[in-house]
């Protein structure tokens, strides 16, 4: 028997296709990374098309789907900042099927929720999420200052129910 085919068949034997656990995230990074590495494409749209490779696989709901994909394009942009894509490359040695599983056990490795914080931390500069309310709240009281200014129908009446608000508590 080949080398490729006792893969393939250890592959479809341990159930690779969803249901060993793995995030929807992971395995929609694991073939967008294949994808950018075999295919001539834009890149871009290799998100989308294995966003909707493996939401026809599965029954996902909508936005479990955008969470994952967003997820997924964390994975990506964090294996190619660290070089991790070429270095899989240059493993493989050319053959798609090595490639694929390089790809795979490297996505297996890592933890999500550390490349998701870091992220997070790299983008918002400190511990992640939303910025508080306080802040959110300026900015968007800063929005209608500026909507107001520009003559936006509308701002100057937010900004006084805003103001009423304010002096009734």
């Amino acid at each position: 028997m080949e080398k490729s085919q006792f893969r393939a068949d250890q592959a479809a034997g341990s159930g690779k296709a969803g249901g060993h656990g793995r995030s929807f995230a992971k395995d929609i990074a694991e073939l967008a990374l294949f994808l950018d590495l075999t295919e001539t494409a834009d890149p871009v749209g290799h998100l989308e098309a294995a966003t909707a490779e493996v939401a026809s696989e599965r029954r996902i709901p909508a936005t479990t789907l955008k969470r994952c994909a967003s997820e997924a394009r964390a994975l990506i942009e964090f294996a190619q900042e660290t070089g991790a894509v070429q270095h899989i490359r240059l493993r493989s040695g050319g053959a798609d099927w090595d490639l694929r599983q390089d790809l795979s056990a490297w996505l297996d490795d890592l933890s999500l929720a550390a490349v998701l914080k870091q992220r997070a931390l790299r983008l918002n500069r400190r511990r992640g999420g939303r910025p508080s309310t306080r802040t959110r709240t300026l900015r968007a009281v800063e929005e209608l200052v500026a909507f107001a200014r520009a003559g936006r129908a509308g701002a100057i009446d937010e900004l006084r129910s805003i103001r009423a608000l304010i002096a009734d508590a």
